[in-house]
């Protein structure tokens, strides 16, 4: 059993006063707690990133239009915003990336990858796939161009260029930034061997290399995990994340993954610790709710109440569309169904991937419009991907169906 290293109250405090309180991060704790100055925290090469964003810095100072010095800043910012930053580094990030681009296009593809990765973070896809798609038209004979529009094309449902862009790359397909989005599209299509193969392969690669990041060792760990989650493997999803804890101990996202898994496994007060540790480092609202849900299952109301509020005040904090996970646990536990179907349905009208498909499914399924879920589920399921999430609603959608027999 892990240590708890969290002050619950103090935690959901500052969660409840904070209009932002999902990009709650340890930059912003840490100025406010000294006691926690104490604790190990954030990733190990954060310290290294605001150096090299110093000296970019002063190179930007002595040639302002520098192009190649504001495309290293933005590459910069974006990586630190990965290694625990505050959610500023990605806008920074983007003013930078965009200010080198309008400086010069040509010759900047690896700005312009910065940029896409920016909006994807900030779940800005359709901007994303754009400035992707021109980046193919420029410079298609780039692999790693051709995968990131890929992989942005799945995120908006366009399959067809997926598919296309990912047929491509075969002969390429060991490359770092190729291998795991070639991996995914795989797994989407019900190729699992083969991109079982291609992701380790390439995690493999990446934590024998020493010009890779930690960060970036931790995040393979992550999806290594992940997709043993997925193919139903929990005992080698816990070896990925444990790894990956050896490298990065408080990254948030595998300490987030454990207490998920820790939830599945029903070892609660595991996962309550785990999903502690991860909201010192970041508020998560899905993290909370795991928290909120292994309180619950203790027998402990008054502490599982203080995380669903908390996760109410984060999910309301959140412009735009719900995050979907933040969506699916809202709907799980039946709440603000019919506001999470509103902006899902509405998110579906440009955004058209199988994952948006199966949350509006889901979110008429939990209104009782079971035959309409049906529909939406035949198109969340249309690539065969065998994702339990998937599978389950499918079959929970399908036995809400009427009978043959009841219909007349």
């Amino acid at each position: 059993m892990i240590t708890r290293r969290v002050v619950v109250g103090g935690i959901l405090l500052a969660a409840g006063a904070a209009a932002g309180a999902f990009m709650y991060t340890r930059h912003q704790r840490t100025s406010r707690a000294a006691a926690s100055a104490a604790l190990p925290s954030g990733f190990s090469e954060l310290a290294q990133r605001d150096e090299q964003i110093r000296v970019w810095n002063q190179a930007l100072t002595a040639d302002s239009l520098s192009a190649v010095a504001m495309g290293q800043l933005a590459a910069l910012h974006m990586q630190r915003a990965r290694e625990g930053g505050s959610y500023e580094d990605y806008l920074i990030a983007e003013a930078f990336a965009r200010k080198s681009l309008g400086t010069r296009v040509n010759r900047n593809g690896k700005t312009a990858v910065t940029l896409v990765s920016v909006l994807m973070a900030q779940h800005r896809f359709l901007e994303a796939r754009d400035i992707a798609r021109e980046l193919v038209d420029r410079e298609g004979d780039i692999p790693q161009y051709r995968s990131l529009l890929g992989e942005v094309s799945i995120e908006v449902g366009d399959y067809a260029t997926a598919g296309v862009m990912f047929d491509s790359l075969w002969s390429e397909r060991t490359h770092l930034s190729n291998a795991p989005r070639l991996a995914r599209w795989l797994e989407l299509n019900s190729h699992i061997r083969e991109a079982r193969r291609i992701l380790v392969d390439a995690r493999n690669e990446a934590l024998a290399r020493r010009d890779v990041t930690k960060e970036t060792q931790a995040w393979f760990q992550l999806r290594v995990g992940d997709f043993e989650m997925r193919a139903g493997h929990p005992r080698a999803a816990e070896q990925a994340f444990r790894a990956g804890l050896t490298i990065e101990p408080n990254d948030p996202r595998l300490l987030a993954a454990m207490a998920r898994l820790s939830s599945e496994n029903r070892e609660y007060r595991d996962a309550i610790e785990w999903g502690e540790r991860a909201i010192a480092e970041q508020l998560d609202p899905g993290t909370l709710g795991i928290v909120g849900d292994a309180y619950a299952a203790i027998g402990d109301t008054a502490k599982s109440t203080e995380y669903f509020h908390t996760l109410e005040v984060a999910v309301t904090a959140q412009p735009g569309p719900f995050h979907r996970a933040w969506s699916l646990y809202l709907l799980d536990h039946g709440l603000r169904v019919n506001e999470v179907l509103g902006k899902a349905q509405d998110e579906l009208k440009e955004r058209k991937d199988i994952y948006g498909y199966d949350l509006v499914a889901w979110a008429l399924y939990k209104s009782g419009r079971n035959v309409e879920a049906d529909a939406m589920m035949k198109q969340a399921l249309r690539l065969n991907t065998p994702d339990p999430l998937l599978l389950r609603h499918q079959a929970a959608i399908a036995k809400a169906l009427p009978t043959l027999a009841a219909s007349h």
